[in-house]
């Protein structure tokens, strides 16, 4: 009788264990996929802010400076196609990949990880622990799992390296 539940409690640590590998990993990765969204959030921002300035002062410059811009005209006129056009690829790229949004979403879910995982560590510290609280924290993982927005592989990787480390 004292075998199984020896046992009962080798594959209740196992389960454990491997739960908050999981877990771990699993946070590392939505924060680190944050962390990445909000950058390029921000770049995009920042480029669009900065083209569109340099693109309405050269649109302007005929305007204002006619003397200036007369001998200038071909190498204006093409910096102001190019960097309007960069601006707008730029500009549709953001639209398109709602990298704000993406980042708020990852941001959740690292949340909601961290959250498994300290509860995880209560239960640790409470053993000898309930299977029946480790089931909802599983069930937890596992509804989380299902709602949680995809890691790109090359930040998952990374993450379960950081993690291990």
């Amino acid at each position: 009788m004292g075998n199984s539940h020896e046992t009962l409690s080798e594959d209740f640590m196992r389960i454990l264990h491997e739960t908050e590998t999981r877990v771990r990993h699993s946070a590392h990765a939505h924060w680190a996929a944050t962390n990445r969204m909000d950058n390029l959030n921000r770049v995009t921002t920042i480029a669009t802010l900065i083209g569109g300035f340099m693109v309405s002062t050269l649109a302007a410059l005929p305007v204002i400076y006619k003397d200036f811009y007369q001998p200038h005209n071909d190498v204006l006129n093409a910096g102001l196609f190019v960097i309007g056009g960069a601006v707008s690829v730029i500009s549709v790229m953001q639209a398109v990949q709602r990298w704000g949004e993406r980042s708020q979403s990852h941001f959740n879910a690292a949340s909601a990880y961290s959250s498994l995982r300290r509860k995880l560590e209560i239960l640790r510290l409470n053993l000898p622990g309930s299977s029946a609280q480790l089931s909802v924290i599983l069930e937890d993982l596992r509804q989380l799992g299902e709602i949680a927005p995809p890691v790109p592989e090359g930040l998952w990787r990374k993450a379960v390296r950081a993690a291990k480390g």
